[in-house]
């Protein structure tokens, strides 16, 4: 597919083809879909005009033809959109939350392993054996994880889904419980976490770290990742934007002000998180993961609490006007 099809998807792995003439905001999107890994493919040797060469072109190094792709942007910018730009690319949501999923992962990873041990405890030595080094072992732990951000227990089902049914005939004890993990969050319905464990009600927010430098690290990137959720919201409102328009005005009560914002925060978060930049509140476009789908129930609840809010502030002050209630279809359709 190309980057700007891919725009929005996140997978286990992503390998994208580079050549010369890619644009520096086509690189950032193919270096961003994969949740585990993210292979680049340069072409050192590309040829414009292949029909007419005569011999093969001049090979180059690969680190040229990125750093050529690096400055090559899509459209010609102003100092102030370049900044702004930059600004946004390096403390931007989708930045921040890889970081800190990252790190995350990394400071979850040892609970992983000594679960996954235990839960297969149970299995043949052979069927095991070089669990950890199979391909599927990272998309596993990522699994694990997009499960406990889903409100489940896997310290509980793990087991039973390693027991549930034979792995004798599997040749790979990994790529086997992966998919059962998977098939598990998809049968468990709605996420069932309350907002209060979520950063802007959106992420999984890890709890209970114990190394130092890691919690500190997890918690600036939250820090980041509320304030520019604030920031787009904020303005989104103050400039009128279409998707922020259908979402009403803000209270006048501090209080219900402050909580209608929040709920703004999480449809910011959600629409920078997914590249959604049209009018309507949540896109158009059928969630494509599992993680995206999880999201769009967050964000469409944190729509439907700003209007409840709204409903209280005109019921408050006795205000009599048309109602903006209308429910948000997963077409994105315009409230």
């Amino acid at each position: 597919t190309t980057a700007h099809r891919a725009q929005g998807r996140t997978v286990d792995t992503a390998h994208a083809f580079v050549s010369v003439i890619t644009q520096r905001e086509v690189l950032y999107v193919a270096v961003t879909r994969g949740r585990e890994s993210n292979r680049l493919y340069v072409d050192t040797m590309y040829d414009p005009d292949a029909d007419t060469q005569h011999g093969l072109p001049a090979e180059r190094d690969a680190g040229d033809v990125l750093r050529q792709v690096l400055e090559a942007r899509g459209a010609d910018q102003s100092a102030t959109e370049t900044i702004a730009a930059d600004w946004a690319e390096q403390h931007g949501i989708v930045r921040m939350w890889a970081e800190y999923d990252t790190i995350a992962g990394v400071a979850q990873r040892d609970r992983y392993d000594e679960l996954v041990t235990s839960s297969c405890s149970g299995v043949p030595a052979e069927q095991v054996e070089g669990l950890r080094d199979s391909p599927a072992y990272g998309p596993l732990l990522a699994a694990l994880r997009e499960a406990e951000s889903f409100g489940l227990d896997v310290g509980l089902g793990l087991p039973r889904l390693v027991d549930g049914r034979m792995l004798t005939s599997a040749d790979d004890v990994a790529a086997v419980l992966h998919g059962r993990v998977d098939r598990w969050i998809q049968a468990s319905g709605s996420p069932r976490r309350v907002a209060a464990d979520r950063i802007v009600g959106l992420f999984p927010r890890l709890a209970g770290v114990t190394d130092p430098d890691m919690a500190r690290a997890l918690d600036d990137r939250q820090a980041l990742i509320e304030q520019r959720a604030r920031e787009m919201a904020t303005t989104a409102v103050e400039n009128r934007q279409p998707w922020a328009a259908q979402l009403g005005l803000p209270p006048s009560d501090p209080f219900r002000r402050e909580m209608w914002l929040g709920r703004l925060d999480t449809v910011a978060a959600y629409r920078e998180r997914w590249g959604i930049t049209d009018r309507t509140v949540l896109g158009t476009r059928e969630p494509s993961s599992l993680e995206q789908e999880g999201q769009w129930r967050r964000a469409q609840s944190a729509v439907e609490g700003a209007l409840a809010i709204q409903r209280d502030e005109r019921a408050s002050v006795g205000a009599v006007g048309q109602s903006v209630d209308r429910p948000i279809s997963r077409e994105g359709a315009e409230l």
